[in-house]
């Protein structure tokens, strides 16, 4: 089972001072302004929306169910916590990537990989 309060702490640690929560999703920014969020009420994985994804990081998945395998098209649907006030460049409307991360390692290959774009 993944701890989303420990994902947190992580996401808060490499992007400190730009967490926006909501019940259901913490979003955050990284210093070139890209958004990334996690979804809050999730047990059995990490689950997170980002702008960009282009990398093989061991321990995450491509999630879209319409897609497999390809970014959410900007006309998907997608968590209703991800609009104009939570997260305007990760809701619909934009191509994002939803992503299932596995374990803690992974996530903190990410979050380092999507701190340097």
């Amino acid at each position: 089972m993944i701890n989303t309060e420990k994902a947190r702490e992580e996401f808060k640690r490499v992007f400190p001072f730009t967490e926006v929560c909501t019940q259901y999703i913490a979003r955050y920014n990284t210093k070139s302004g890209k958004e990334i969020a996690l979804e809050r009420d999730r047990s059995e994985a990490l689950y997170v929306w980002l702008q960009r994804f282009d990398t093989q990081i061991e321990g995450i998945k491509v999630k879209n169910e319409k897609f497999p395998g390809e970014p959410y098209d900007r006309k998907q649907t997608r968590n209703s916590n991800l609009n104009d006030k939570n997260s305007p460049k990760l809701k619909q409307g934009n191509k994002v990537w939803y992503l299932e991360i596995e374990n803690m390692d992974a996530l903190k290959e990410l979050l380092a990989w999507y701190a340097r774009i």
